[in-house]
Formats: C-alpha cells, structure tokens, sequence
C-alpha cells in the first residue's frame, strides 16, 4: 500500500492551538480588567484632589469652606458652590456611580473622599477609601 501524503491539521493539534489561544485571551482580558481599575481609581484620586483645590481657593475667597452647617456630612452644599462656580465637576459622582463625600468640620475644615469601589453596605474597607476621609 502505498504512503499518501494528507493534507490540514491533526485533531490534537487544532485543539493545541485553541487551548494556546484560550490562554491568551483571557491573559489579555485580566490585565485589561486591571487597567480599567487602576483607570478609575487614578480619575478619582485626580478629581478628589481638583474638589479639594476648589474647596480651598473657595476658603480663601470667603472665609469659610462650603456648607451652611458645622458637622454636616451632606455635599449639596458644595454641589451647588461648583454648580455657582460653573466648574467641570457639577455631577459629584466618582467613577463608580457613588456621590463624593463631604463633610465641614468646621468653619475652616473639611474632609472629601470617594468609597474608591467599596460598594458594601455599609462601606467598611477604609483601605480602598480615596481622598481625605472622615475620622
């Protein structure tokens, strides 16, 4: 009988090359998940640190940082103080969907953090908190 030479790929080496395939995929796709998150973490901490330049030029301007009210957690005080001052951050809302969170201590005193991620309830990992929170 004589050899025949065939032509196109064993079963085995098909599949050698879909696993090869498989693995790189999902090696692309992890470390994409980890850009978005280092994303969304380096806007809040950019836009964290644009709120509290703002809060500070508005204490210099008059004397007291925004908010009507000393131990007030509620941001609508400073929503409306961004919202006067037409600047670009009116939406007060961090890259998860979350307020910003703003607090006057006192006439000159503030603190202003963003959750970072920490989506339970209530928010108790203070290791992934961005900004300058609360005590």
């Amino acid at each position: 009988m004589p050899y025949t030479k065939r032509m196109g790929f064993t079963l085995v080496e098909v599949l050698t090359v879909i696993a090869i395939i498989a693995l790189l995929a999902m090696l692309i796709l992890g470390l994409a998940g980890n850009a978005q998150k280092k994303a969304a973490r380096s806007k809040a901490e950019a836009e964290v640190g644009q709120l509290e330049s703002f809060v500070t030029d508005y204490r210099l301007q008059y004397g007291q940082v925004p908010g009507t009210v000393d131990g007030s957690e509620d941001g609508e005080d400073l929503k409306i103080a961004l919202e006067n001052a037409n600047h670009s951050l009116t939406n007060f809302t961090d890259p998860w969907g979350q307020d910003y969170h703003y607090f006057k201590s006192s006439k000159v005193t503030f603190y202003l953090w963003s959750l970072g991620g920490d989506l339970s309830n209530p928010p108790t990992n203070r290791a992934v908190w961005i900004g300058n929170p609360k005590p």
